[in-house]
């Protein structure tokens, strides 16, 4: 992760986020404060999670990660875990006023963790969208649902307005 300041002529700060696997990071969003919430999927059994995150233990083939860097880029203020026992991968990210983290992208598990209530709890296709919204503190997930058919669904962007509701788009 990097920050350029505003007239793009200096590095303010550069970090590496991951472990000993492999991490692609495919999404970012800045919070009113600057702190930094990155996205993406990992290998690595041994991504940096902090305690207390929603989701500390590596759970499928290749899970979502989501990480929340402090303004400055000198701490990892949460990094979590998100998905199932099979594929999933982050691709959007969106941060609301409060600083809950809203994040889209594809999962392969069965068993991605849809909450009671959500849209769609049930696993549809071969890959389908998930749409998760995670606690300013990165420790609860607030929801999380799939959104698909019965084949192939990515989600690609995700924005939330100021009621708080979650557009996403993608491909179907």
């Amino acid at each position: 992760m990097a920050k350029l300041n505003p007239t793009g002529s200096s590095l303010d700060y550069g970090t590496y986020l991951g472990a000993s696997g492999f991490e692609q990071g495919a999404g970012i969003a800045v919070d009113p404060a600057g702190g930094a919430y990155v996205t993406g999927f990992t290998l690595s059994t041994i991504f940096p999670t902090t305690p207390g995150a929603f989701d500390t233990t590596f759970g499928g083939t290749q899970d979502v990660f989501v990480a929340k860097l402090s303004p400055a880029g000198t701490s990892l203020e949460y990094g979590t875990y998100l998905g199932g026992t099979s594929g999933d991968a982050g691709t959007g990210i969106a941060v609301d006023a409060a600083g809950s983290a809203y994040v889209t992208g594809s999962t392969s598990s069965a068993d991605f963790p849809a909450t009671p209530g959500a849209f769609d709890t049930i696993a549809n296709g071969s890959n389908d969208v998930f749409v998760a919204k995670l606690s300013p503190a990165g420790n609860i997930l607030e929801y999380g649902t799939y959104l698909g058919g019965n084949s192939s669904d990515l989600g690609t962007a995700i924005a939330v307005d100021a009621a708080g509701s979650a557009h996403v788009t993608g491909s179907t």
